[in-house]
Formats: structure tokens, sequence, C-alpha cells
């Protein structure tokens, strides 16, 4: 039963971390945080709206926010890699729950507010999404009202692989009202989902893989992240060496990596080759 322990209290230390973070930088946008052990410390991969009002004047908020993590929760060195969402924050649902929690506490009525999340949503390209709003919405009596659009899936694995939820409170004068956002994005694929691909398809990807260039592969360097590495993966890049022949701006061009990120890869990928070499 030690391990057990040792696992229930690391995800309980990982939870508060989260919600204090949460709380300490309200306003920004919060869409995520990732946290990873390395051999230089944690890494605390962080996904904002705002990542100025994170960081702040010359890196005061941020530093702040370090010292605080090592006091309240004896994190070992923590490094904090600030990410932005860019456009795609109306397919983030923890995003777009604080959103709509902020609506509601500016006033707007439930059902409005409601509505323009799911429309915002749709818009944006995901493929269904839930809004569940649940409180003192009307009278002295709690209920729940939820607004529906596009596919969901409830239970099973394919939850865990296709849905991203968010939680969030909007504090009013008859009491706190919980929201709740599910979102199953454009490039999620159900089990069910079925594709038959011609002759013509696999010649294309017969080529494709024997033009693959041999080198290492993103996933094998602990230096770049997961969370950098998927995007990467994503832009179609699969090797350090591939990554290491774009220049600066070709890399900040792929979508959810900035000029800052960008120009820190681009630093880092010389070392990192010779190391592999």
């Amino acid at each position: 039963m030690v391990a057990e322990r040792k696992f229930i209290k690391e995800k309980v230390k990982r939870m508060l971390v989260k919600e204090f973070i949460m709380k300490e930088i309200e306003g920004a946008g919060f869409g995520g945080l990732d946290i990873q052990r390395t051999p230089m410390g944690t890494r605390l991969s962080m996904l904002v709206e705002r990542p100025g009002l994170v960081i702040g004047r010359g890196g005061a908020n941020i530093n702040k926010l370090s010292k605080e993590l090592i006091e309240k929760f004896e994190l070992d060195n923590p490094q904090i890699e600030i990410q932005e969402v860019g456009s795609n924050a109306a397919l983030n649902a923890q995003i777009m729950a604080e959103k709509l929690a902020e609506a509601l506490e500016r006033g707007w009525h439930f059902r409005r507010a409601g509505h323009a999340t799911v429309k915002r949503i749709m818009d944006a390209g995901a493929k269904g999404c839930q809004v569940i709003i649940s409180g003192k919405l009307t009278g002295e009596r709690h209920r729940t009202e939820k607004f529906t659009e596009g596919h969901i899936k409830y239970c099973g694995e394919t939850v865990k692989e296709v849905m991203d939820e968010g939680y969030a409170v909007a504090k009013l004068k008859p009491g706190i009202l919980g929201v709740k956002v599910r979102i199953m994005k454009p490039d999620a694929k159900l089990p069910d989902e079925i594709h038959i691909k011609t002759i013509e398809e696999t010649k294309v990807e017969e080529k494709k893989e024997e033009k693959k260039p041999a080198g290492t592969k993103l996933s094998d360097v602990k230096e770049l992240g997961p969370s950098v590495v998927k995007k990467l993966e994503k832009a179609g890049i699969e090797t350090i060496e591939e990554l290491y022949d774009m220049s600066v701006e070709e890399i900040a061009s792929i979508e959810g990596i900035n000029e800052k990120v960008a120009k820190t890869l681009k630093e880092k990928l010389g070392k990192i080759i010779k190391e592999v070499k």
C-alpha cells in the first residue's frame, strides 16, 4: 500500500498546484497545465490565452509564481513554460468555461450566455459541444440547464481520447453557479469511423515513407517537452534534423509555437544534435 499512497499523494499535490495556479493567473485565460519531472527539476507547461499577464513586466509575475510554488508545494526547481493558445481558444474547454463564468458574473442571462458559447465553439469547427450550467438560475431551487449541439460522447475510453472538458464557477448574489464545458475537437477520430484507402492513397503513403529521412525522432529528445513535440509532429516534422534545417520564422509559423519559443528551440537544436551524435 506504500506505493499506492505515494501515487495518490503525488496526484493530490498536482491537483492542488493546478488549482493554485488557476487562482493566481485568474483573468489570463488558463487553458491547461502539464506537470513533468525532469533531471533539471519540475517542468510546468502552461497553456494560456494572454501570456503577458502571466509573465509580467520583466518576468516579475512568473518569478513570484515560481517562488510561491517552491514555498507552498516544495517543488524541485520549477521551470514554467508559457504557451499561447492563439486562434484555437474557442476549442479549449477550460478557457470557454471561464469565459462563460465571466459572462454570467457580468449579468448575462444564462440562456443567452449558454447559446452564445455553444455557437462560438461550433463556429470554430468543433464536431460537438455541451454546456452545463447548474445552481440557482431563476429561483431559490437548484436546477441544471444543458445546451448541446453536434456529436457528444458520455462514457467509455473514447471520452478520454476525444472529449475536452473544462470547469469554472460564477459567483453571483443568489449563490454560486457551476459551469461545465465539453468539446469534441475537429480532429477527433471515433472508433466507429472507418476510412477505406484507395490504391492511389496507398501509393502516395508508400512514397512518403521512402522519402522520410533517417534521423533522431523528436519524441526521443526529452529537452523539447511533450507539448512542443505534439505541435511539431502535427505539422509533419518527425526528426530534430528536419527541425534544425528550418528557419526561426518557419518554426514560429507552426500553430501553437510563437517566435520566442522558436528562437529557444533553434538555439538548443545544435547542442542537442551534437549530444545525440
